[in-house]
């Protein structure tokens, strides 16, 4: 009971503050958003410890994990955001000199997860959980080349549909998500350190199945939102017609409009 009561208190309620504080960023007082940002990263701090604190419970590989991803995580972020803010665009926030920098952090975060993957080398970040693949991992890894691949690919076949001068950045989409997708085939086809082709093979499928739903639900969500509001209009009254205005009211609007333009009585 008390190893329950402590894997509760350490990881399970931390990670109930952060989507808490996810809530409260969308409140419009800005003392709330600021007790969401603590709480949230307080935590996530406390979640990211769990490991140590409750190693006893299966889920706190789910904080290891975050822990040994957490620098690729941060740099890819980071570099995708100084990459994306760099160019010529109106909400520049770096120089554009900048954005090879974020370029090469996006892609050295993306080799550390590859080589996390690939080699078992003791300066890296492990993959493994009580001498054990972490299978926190498998779940990850696949969903995420297969998210990856997918928003890259459907990226540059919509940005090649526009045809307004940006056939080179639909062809960086093109190679970035043909990268992806084919690192997605070498994972199914060659063992990696500590996971073998066919655990991952498995692995795949059912983020896919994972991925699918989610885009069923919110397709589904979407759709009886939108006929809510579609049967919410069909019941509604119908406007009136307001009669045209009389000698009166276009006296009084022509006084308003002279007050505004400053015209004589002539105009």
């Amino acid at each position: 009971m008390d190893n329950e009561l402590d894997v509760a208190l350490l990881l399970w309620a931390p990670l109930g503050l952060v989507f808490l504080s996810l809530g409260l960023q969308f409140r419009k007082d800005a003392s709330a958003q600021r007790v969401g940002k603590l709480l949230g990263a307080g935590g996530l701090i406390v979640f990211g410890v769990s490991f140590l604190t409750v190693p006893s419970s299966p889920s706190a590989a789910s904080s290891s994990l975050l822990v040994n991803i957490l620098p690729s995580l941060v740099l890819m972020i980071a570099g995708l955001y100084i990459a994306l803010f760099s160019g010529k665009i109106p909400v520049k926030r770096f120089h554009p000199k900048m954005r090879p920098v974020g370029l090469l952090m996006f892609i050295l975060g993306f080799a550390l997860i590859e080589s996390m993957h690939w080699n078992a080398f003791g300066f890296l970040p492990t993959t493994a959980w009580e001498g054990e693949t972490n299978q926190f991992w498998m779940i990850f890894r696949p969903t995420f080349l297969l998210a990856l691949s997918s928003f890259l690919l459907a990226g540059g076949y919509l940005l090649s549909l526009t045809k307004q001068k940006i056939t080179q950045a639909s062809r960086v989409l093109y190679a970035t998500g043909g990268l992806s997708t084919t690192l997605l085939i070498l994972n199914v086809m060659f063992d990696a350190s500590s996971t073998t082709a066919s655990d991952f093979h498995n692995s795949v499928f059912l983020a896919m199945s994972d991925i699918l739903g989610f885009l069923s639900g919110v397709g589904l969500t979407i759709l009886v939102f939108g006929l809510i509001i579609w049967r919410y209009e069909q019941k509604r009254p119908g406007l009136e017609r307001l009669p045209p205005p009389n000698q009166e009211q276009l006296n009084i609007a022509a006084t308003i409009v002279q007050q505004n333009i400053g015209g004589g009585e002539d105009e």
